[in-house]
């Protein structure tokens, strides 16, 4: 009987075994695009250029704001305390109709689906990377917009809302991107 009952467990415990592996490896896919993603929005940063008087003093961190919440959060939270141009990133989260503050870049999560362009509209004018992976983001008014295509990771850059903002984005970067120029246009 003890034979039979140490058998049945060793089953159990490797058919536990079998399925937590074949989710985990499930996963992995979904967190290394992730991954990839953060790293992604850190070359944004390293790419892009602010007006002078935005990064003046040489000791000011490079801001990272987050808006709502999405697993992309966890991955975004690795690039805290690494540089960008010589400055330390911090991340910030921020919250509607509080004032934001001073953000460099904008990361708005997926949560914020309906709510997007009044996160837009809490930095509108300042010289903000927007960036997010919601769908029409860039279209809508936001600067950057990644998406998946045949698995890999895109982005679009909306030129006419980072010239606004006084965004110089590097032309090595905007080699790789899909160009459009404002709501609903190409």
């Amino acid at each position: 009987m003890n034979r039979v009952l140490h058998g049945l467990l060793l089953a159990v415990c490797l058919g536990l075994s079998v399925t937590l592996q074949t989710v985990a490896s499930a996963q992995e896919p979904e967190e290394e695009a992730r991954l990839l993603k953060a790293v992604f929005i850190y070359n944004f940063a390293k790419f892009t250029r602010w007006p002078d008087h935005v990064l003046s003093d040489r000791d000011y961190p490079l801001t990272i704001c987050t808006a709502g919440s999405d697993e992309m959060l966890d991955a975004l939270a690795r690039l805290a305390g690494r540089q960008v141009q010589g400055r330390q990133v911090v991340l910030q989260p921020i919250d509607h109709g509080e004032n934001s503050p001073p953000c460099h870049l904008l990361y708005i999560a997926t949560s914020e689906r309906n709510s997007f362009p009044e996160t837009i509209a809490q930095v509108n004018g300042d010289p903000v990377l927007t960036i997010s992976e919601l769908p029409g983001f860039a279209r809508g008014g936001g600067v950057i917009e990644l998406y998946r295509e045949q698995g890999r990771i895109r982005f679009l850059v909306n030129l006419r809302v980072a010239r606004e903002r006084g965004l110089e984005i590097s032309s090595r970067l905007l080699n790789l991107a899909e160009i459009v120029n404002g709501e609903g246009g190409q």
